[in-house]
């Protein structure tokens, strides 16, 4: 899935993405271009980076199931916590429950709520800070 291709959003935050293994996704961006006139993150960029994990994470779980599957937003929640002063990166720990799973393979819509952690850098990358908590509903539909 070549998600950049259709979000220039991404392409121009310069998000990456790292790690998809055992049901575990990791996404981050660069501090620069995500900086504010602070010389911190952009609330924005958090933001967004946020938004796009919560889809993905979703998308790739339904579709380890249903091949044809789409996902949308439904409801979220952003509260900061610290200013961001590095890389900025997006990590979940959610168990995927099996209601959800069950409901894609019936083809019927599935809602699956994460809370998503948001962390950056600090001085000399040598340890990272919780800089937001996002909370997302999303909703997988099989097409």
């Amino acid at each position: 899935m070549r998600i950049q291709d259709n979000i220039a959003l991404l392409n121009n935050m310069e998000v990456s993405f790292d790690q998809f293994r055992e049901g575990e996704l990791v996404i981050s961006c660069p501090l620069v271009p995500n900086i504010n006139d602070k010389g911190t993150a952009f609330g924005g960029s958090i933001a967004a980076l946020a938004t796009i994990y919560g889809w993905l994470f979703t998308t790739l779980h339904a579709r380890a199931r249903v091949k044809d599957c789409a996902a949308v937003i439904a409801d979220s929640q952003l509260t900061y916590h610290a200013p961001g002063k590095g890389r900025i990166s997006a990590h979940c720990s959610a168990t995927v429950p099996a209601k959800f799973f069950d409901r894609l393979n019936e083809c019927r819509n599935a809602k699956l709520e994460l809370t998503v952690e948001l962390f950056s850098t600090g001085k000399e990358n040598k340890s990272s800070i919780n800089i937001a908590t996002y909370k997302g509903i999303y909703v997988a539909m099989p097409e």
